[in-house]
């Protein structure tokens, strides 16, 4: 009786503590689904590289729960689909492919694979800022509408800058992490379109809803589903640019 008081005490505790944040960051974001990606990435993101760096447990756990998670989003986006052969096909190597890459990367080396994921956040949040304070011509349009040319650009003009203070980690050269991150931002925004077109095929807005104000996994992780064998490639190919 005592523990569910406390519990009970705890909960109202974290509830008024989340509300107090929710509504400080509603002041300076209106937009409500905006809000959402920012409380879900500030409470997951720091997860991930904790993960990353301290717990290879807790890594591997996560690694099987996305798994798990983009296996059953992909078997849901594709029910409708008449040839589920091809399709499961498809979604084996669209889930297994760059995960498998990721656990490869976290276990050569964790700093290898948070330069992945701050390439792919970086491209997905200036490419959304960009593209909304610049405006302009679609990108691809009949795929994704609200993608812009200037939101592509900016994306990579900031990965690039982020490429030249990420080669402070590694051995290899300024020009090579500058053009390797411009590279991979160009790949990352690819992999985000190809999501995008197979959620078109199926007539779907999200691959799912279980990341407020995100979607799915799938809509989460459709960056990493490209960029992950390409880094990989990258060590595989240029090892000396990585390792002293």
């Amino acid at each position: 009786m005592e523990k569910e008081g406390k519990m009970a005490k705890f909960s109202q505790i974290f509830r008024k503590a989340f509300n107090s944040i929710y509504d400080y960051i509603k002041k300076f974001i209106p937009n409500e689904n905006l809000r959402k990606r920012v409380l879900s990435s500030a409470v997951l993101v720091p997860i991930a590289i904790y993960a990353m760096f301290f717990s290879i447990n807790l890594f591997f756990l996560i690694a099987l729960s996305i798994t798990i998670m983009m296996t059953v989003e992909w078997v849901d986006i594709i029910r409708s689909a008449k040839n589920q052969r091809k399709w499961r096909l498809i979604g084996f190597f669209y889930v297994l492919i760059p995960v498998f890459c990721v656990i490869k990367i976290r276990l050569i080396e964790p700093y290898i694979l948070l330069w992945m994921f701050v390439i792919i956040w970086s491209t997905d949040i200036f490419a959304y800022f960009a593209g909304k304070a610049i405006g302009g011509p679609k990108l691809a349009p009949l795929i994704s509408p609200n993608k812009t040319w200037s939101g592509l650009i900016g994306g990579v003009l900031a990965c690039s800058l982020i490429g030249l203070i990420s080669s402070l980690l590694f051995s290899g050269s300024a020009l090579f992490f500058i053009i390797a991150s411009f590279a991979l931002s160009i790949i990352e925004q690819v992999s985000d379109l190809t999501e995008s077109k197979i959620k078109r095929i199926f007539n779907l807005k999200d691959s799912g809803n279980i990341i407020p104000g995100h979607g799915g996994i799938i809509d989460r992780l459709d960056g990493m589903v490209l960029v992950a064998p390409a880094v990989l490639f990258l060590i595989t190919l240029f090892p000396a640019n990585f390792f002293s």
